[in-house]
């Protein structure tokens, strides 16, 4: 049997996950266009500065505690369902570029 609330959520993680890649795509050939190196590394501390500020809105310890550990759960999946489609990426680190 179908669950609405699921459906839902997966309907709105799949529109937001093209939305933020679009705008990740965007972002960096802009860059590129300005002949300055898109960072991946750049990429991850914004990830991780958004969704430092969603979980710091939940207000609840025990639920904030609950949706960190969903997310945690679900990268490994998430970098399964899209390893090798994204293409080759060069990594910049610090004092060398790698790729």
């Amino acid at each position: 049997m179908a669950d609405p609330w699921k459906d839902e959520q997966e309907q709105q993680t799949q529109e937001l996950t093209e939305i933020i890649q679009r705008s990740i795509d965007d972002y960096g050939k802009r860059l590129l266009g300005e002949g300055r190196q898109p960072t991946l590394n750049a990429v991850g501390g914004a990830l991780a500065s958004a969704i430092g500020a969603m979980l710091a809105s939940v207000n609840d310890r025990r639920v904030r505690k609950a949706l960190r550990k969903s997310i945690d759960d679900a990268l490994p999946q998430a970098i399964a369902a899209h390893e090798g489609r994204m293409g080759h990426t060069r990594i910049v680190t610090i004092g060398r570029l790698n790729g």
